[in-house]
């Protein structure tokens, strides 16, 4: 068992050093690798590659020149270049979203009503104006007025007439419009 183990690393290793991996082949390797390892990349060499306008652009013109070669490989390049632009942007928005949720208020709503604290010996504050009513509510109160519709004159809101300024009828518009001088046939 054990020089059939021996014999099997011998024939494996010796295929690997007689293998030639070949240009095209070594690119999508390494653009696969580093699509499915862009997630443990250190940050600071996201904010190197992809975090500046120098390296986006670089990045940038890597994926030109692979796609003038190799639409293929240039595609791989693409993804492995988004994969990391991505990683990136979402590492600045956990940052961001850190920040907003640990940030707490500057003080109490309750510490609105204490006095504030005195920043020359002996300053004189003025007493706290409070409010002039109680409760407010919703409902009409004595002093607002009364809460009844005025009466407009007709029997019931559903008799409306129409204003002297509206013809009665559509088709005498253009009569009166040429009679008036601001239509001409």
């Amino acid at each position: 068992m054990v020089s059939g183990q021996i014999y099997l690393d011998a024939i494996i290793s010796n295929y690997l050093l007689d293998m030639k991996v070949s240009p095209t082949l070594a690119v999508l390797l390494v653009a696969c690798i580093l699509f499915v390892v862009s997630p443990y990349i250190p940050s600071w060499i996201l904010s190197v590659t992809v975090g500046t306008q120098v390296g986006a652009l670089l990045m940038l013109i890597l994926v030109l020149v692979v796609l003038q070669g190799d639409i293929v490989l240039g595609l791989a390049v693409f993804l492995a270049v988004a994969a990391l632009f991505l990683e990136n942007r979402r590492r600045t928005v956990q940052k961001v979203v850190a920040t907003m949720t640990t940030v707490k208020q500057p003080f109490d709503v309750k510490e609105l009503s204490t006095p504030a604290p005195n920043l020359v010996p002996g300053e004189i504050h003025p007493e706290h104006k409070g409010s002039e009513a109680e409760d407010y509510g919703f409902e009409p109160t004595e002093e607002s007025g009364k809460n009844d519709v005025e009466d407009l004159g007709a029997e019931s809101q559903d008799e409306k007439q129409p204003l002297e300024t509206v013809p009665p009828q559509p088709s005498i518009v253009s009569e009166m419009m040429q009679q008036k001088g601001l239509a001409a046939i």
